[in-house]
């Protein structure tokens, strides 16, 4: 079995547990039919009664939702499992040759349920095929949080934030330096990989000063509404933001302590 992207190497030993599973529970199990050959077929059970299973004993079948591979299953796979127990299903498709022994349902589950220990591999088997469905509902769900940056290119003098304007971006610099000024006086600096803009995000009120770049300036804007996914994604950035504001704000004390003297 193989589920789209990157697989995770945790994974790995349950997909090989998987296959040691299926091979104690067709232990004794008669499979008296020769294997059929099948190819290009866009919906296994169309062809098929929807009581029959189907072990891959070789080339691939796929799962599909809506002209999409759900995942794919290789030699060794048993097939059809939700269309066999009468749940909703998605479609099971060939797109080239692959050889299956067909396997009646009712006769695979009689010879499963007589034995404790098979009753045991089953359990094991469908809760490792579970596992494995979760987490990669897991890394879809993380995947989908990553959000789409955009980039600028700023020059020395440019304005990246205004005073007073409506809080829409956050920013990281990812190259060159920027000034921040507060009613025209110049109270901060921020270098490369420093998170800034985020406050005015979290306070819904205006931005309370103005970012000016000091030399030439690579900048990442994230937009407000895709800023909390940004972080729950990537914790890194909550822990590089939280520094960066207490950098500023012990910054800003040690301003204000100099005045007073």
């Amino acid at each position: 079995m193989y589920l789209p992207g990157k697989p995770l190497e945790a994974m790995e030993p349950v997909y090989a547990r998987m296959q040691q599973l299926l091979k104690g529970l067709f232990e004794g199990f008669p499979l008296d039919q020769d294997p059929i050959q099948l190819e290009n077929i866009e919906d296994l059970y169309q062809h098929f009664d929807g009581h029959q299973l189907f072990l891959i004993t070789d080339g691939m079948m796929h799962l599909t939702a809506q002209g999409e591979t759900v995942l794919s299953f290789d030699e060794g796979d048993l097939v059809g499992l939700s269309r066999g127990f009468n749940l909703p299903c998605t479609t099971i498709r060939a797109d080239e040759f692959v050889e299956v022994q067909v396997i009646d349902r009712d006769s695979f589950l009689r010879h499963v349920y007589s034995d404790k220990r098979r009753q045991h591999y089953w359990s094991h088997f469908l809760m490792c095929q579970n596992s494995l469905m979760l987490n990669h509902l897991a890394q879809l769900n993380k995947q989908q949080k990553k959000t789409v940056a955009g980039f600028q290119n700023c020059q020395p003098g440019d304005i990246i934030i205004q005073e007073g304007d409506i809080a829409e971006h956050v920013y990281t610099i990812i190259s060159g330096e920027a000034d921040v000024f507060a009613d025209g006086v110049k109270v901060g600096e921020i270098g490369e990989d420093e998170v800034f803009g985020a406050m005015a995000v979290f306070t819904g009120e205006r931005r309370s000063a103005t970012v000016i770049a000091r030399s030439a300036c690579t900048i990442m804007a994230v937009p407000q509404n895709e800023f909390v996914n940004l972080i729950e994604a990537q914790p890194k950035a909550a822990v590089n933001l939280i520094e960066n504001l207490a950098r500023r704000i012990t910054a800003m004390n040690q301003q204000i302590i100099d005045q007073q003297k």
